[in-house]
């Protein structure tokens, strides 16, 4: 590394974004510092966005992104120039959960790589997913990012699914559209519930088979009246509360529901809506690092996931990417570094 500061980003409070430069961070024994090619924004920012982040602490929640290992400090098996993505939560290493690839679950707590749009990352070995050579930049952050691991991981937890069924997708931000590209990869007919205008027409656009605005009429009994008795499998990627209502009763009897993402709180009538419908309910906040390489299986059997990106900009023009993603007027937003990309 010839260069001895980077430029990232700063969330000011009050939705406003601001470009800073810093040193690069220097890595322990163990870590390695890695130049960053392509970073995505995601819809769990928009909370630290709106109200600020102090000096003290990260500059930014930035999760999603792959580059070039720059420098290695003795981290074993990964050299300078090797391509990486990077799954952001770290852990002890030593627990169950760790030795199963799953170090969210740590049980001394995970701790999150910090500052993901930057130009330079500092992550510990076991947050570096190496990356084939026939994998594309866009692809790699899609496939190694939120947007599709945790509606795969989703899937694998409600046990599969099979062509010819039907799904539900409620709220088509980054995670919705994701769950979409999976459910028509597979083969399901799928139904979108989406209140801003371009993410419906984006999911028109995916492939969804119907379309519906929450705000013209109920979402659940059109669902019901459209399948014959509801969906078989629904999917809440939204925070609201309405739509998780929507998706407990628009799943038929014996149906599946998975909330994906966050959803801070909501009210559920456990009788009603869950178990005299015998319904199985799963939740999904982030995947494993051998999940990756089971979606970039996927990948190289057809699956595509390149579409899901409507915006691209330079680091420097931060502040309209992060306006026009929290006016809900994109798909997935990518920040491409200067040098790599």
């Amino acid at each position: 590394m010839r260069k001895s500061t980077m430029r990232y980003v700063q969330f000011l409070g009050d939705s406003r974004v601001e470009v800073r430069e810093r040193p690069i961070p220097d890595p322990e024994p163990g870590e390695a510092v890695v130049r960053v090619a392509v970073s995505a924004i995601c819809g769990s920012e928009l909370p630290s966005l709106r109200r600020g982040v102090g000096s003290g602490r990260s500059a930014n929640p930035g999760h999603e992104l792959a580059g070039i290992v720059a420098k290695a400090n003795g981290v074993a098996g990964v050299q300078e120039g090797d391509r990486v993505g990077l799954q952001v939560l770290a852990g002890c290493g030593r627990c169950l959960y760790c030795l199963q690839g799953d170090p969210k679950h740590c049980v001394s707590g995970a701790r999150m790589v910090p500052d993901g749009h930057s130009e330079y990352v500092v992550a510990p070995r076991m947050c570096l997913v190496p990356l084939p050579a026939d994998l594309d930049w866009e692809s790699a952050v899609l496939l190694c990012g939120d947007v599709m691991g945790t509606p795969y991981h989703a899937l694998k937890r409600m046990g599969g699914v099979q062509a010819g069924q039907t799904a539900a997708v409620f709220g088509c931000g980054p995670i919705g559209l994701g769950s979409l590209t999976w459910l028509r990869f597979y083969g399901l007919r799928t139904i979108v519930s989406e209140i801003r205008g371009y993410r419906r027409d984006l999911a028109q656009r995916l492939g969804a088979d119907l379309v519906l605005d929450p705000t013209e009429g109920d979402v659940a009994a059109r669902i019901q009246t459209e399948t014959e008795g509801g969906s078989d499998l629904c999917f809440d990627c939204s925070p609201a509360e309405q739509t998780l209502q929507d998706a407990l009763n628009a799943v038929r009897v014996y149906g599946r529901v998975a909330w994906i993402g966050e959803k801070p709180s909501a009210t559920v009538n456990p009788s009603g809506q869950v178990i005299h419908k015998e319904l199985q309910m799963t939740g999904s906040w982030y995947f494993t690092a051998a999940e990756f390489h089971e979606e970039l299986a996927h990948y190289r059997r057809g699956l595509s996931v390149s579409q899901l990106i409507t915006h691209r900009y330079r680091l420097e023009d931060a502040p309209e990417a992060y306006q026009r993603f929290a006016a809900g007027e994109t798909g997935k937003v990518v920040f491409r570094y200067d040098g790599i990309v």
